[in-house]
């Protein structure tokens, strides 16, 4: 049976028994093949080869800290950061950096076509991945302080199938999660998920939420912006606020130019945003659109008002406004 190479400057006995019993158990046959390590950094520890008996390929996890030493002072909730691995070691430590709320972020690493079979990487870390992690580091132990993040379509599918572990993770966070509807109808009702990336794919993900009837704000957030890894996008603040600063407690509306040419193909670019309780800001895009009078339609995907083929000619002027209440955006247009 292959050894157990350990490089560390300070571990416990609890994380060396649990690689060597899983050995003794049953990997023998997966030991043969590879050696599997523990690497430990001042913030950071990574398992290469991380123990299984439930995947084909052993994934590399990566447990990023958010103290610069072990041990931790505090306890911690923890988000899985699904496909990243060491190498986003400068982006998790800065968003930790970053973060009022901070948590221990756990990436996991293995071959593409693992994320394909969503059962069993739902078994992988119901089994075997967050039993190690919460016997071994300082974790809160309940729904609310565990989340799982995603950064593509592959990934979020992945992400999608250990939401319907309810009674496991009720916090989320997807970026450019793919254009195609990924259900979520059994996601706990406590779930709050954070939505970023291209607008297009955002805008799928908060059909969805609301499909479900979770409420913009203490259910759901957007930020659309787009060339940010996982790491370098997560918001953590978001994810693990009290619920009293969830509120939208002030809406605004941006329309660049405030003029069209009605007889012309130009289009107006409309951009609403909502301020939280708690001070974030984030974006929000409105599916339909009351216009008055119906000069212009309106295309939520691209994010652009248009003229209407056959409207009668002249310059339109173009006024937003949000209701508040039914957080509805009107468009106000006067030739």
């Amino acid at each position: 049976m292959a050894q157990l190479a350990v490089f560390c400057y300070n571990t416990s006995m609890k994380k060396l028994l649990f690689l060597t019993v899983s050995f003794l158990l049953g990997f023998s046959a997966f030991a043969a093949e590879s050696e599997p390590l523990l690497l430990i950094n001042p913030s950071r520890e990574t398992f290469i080869h991380f123990p299984t008996a439930v995947l084909e390929q052993a994934p590399t996890v990566t447990v990023f800290l958010p103290e610069p030493a072990v041990p931790l002072r505090g306890r911690y909730p923890v988000v899985y950061l699904l496909g990243v691995g060491p190498k986003a070691a400068a982006s998790a430590q800065q968003a930790l950096a970053r973060a009022q709320h901070k948590a221990i972020l756990v990436g996991v690493q293995t071959e593409e076509k693992a994320w394909e079979d969503p059962e069993k990487i739902s078994t992988f870390f119901g089994r075997e991945l967050l039993p190690y992690i919460e016997l071994n580091y300082p974790a809160i132990d309940h729904p609310t302080a565990r989340g799982v993040a995603a950064q593509g379509a592959a990934y979020s599918k992945a992400l999608a199938a250990l939401l319907q572990r309810k009674d496991t993770f009720a916090r989320a966070a997807v970026l450019d999660g793919g254009e195609t509807p990924v259900s979520l109808a059994g996601a706990s009702e406590q779930l709050r998920m954070w939505v970023g990336g291209a607008r297009a794919q955002a805008v799928v993900w908060q059909q969805t939420l609301l499909e479900q009837g979770r409420s913009y704000g203490p259910g759901f957030v957007l930020r659309l912006e787009e060339g940010k890894s996982l790491p370098e996008a997560l918001d953590l603040d978001y994810l693990f606020a009290p619920a009293a600063e969830l509120k939208v407690k002030k809406l605004r509306g941006e329309v660049f130019p405030s003029a069209l040419p009605v007889e012309t193909q130009e289009t107006a670019t409309l951009a609403l945003h909502a301020q939280l309780s708690g001070g974030k800001q984030f974006d929000y895009v409105p599916l339909t659109l009351k216009l008055s009078p119906m000069y212009l339609q309106w295309d939520f995907v691209a994010g652009t008002l248009r003229p209407l083929s056959g409207a009668q000619p002249g310059k339109v002027k173009i006024s937003a406004q949000v209701d508040k209440a039914a957080f509805k955006g009107q468009i106000k247009l006067k030739k």
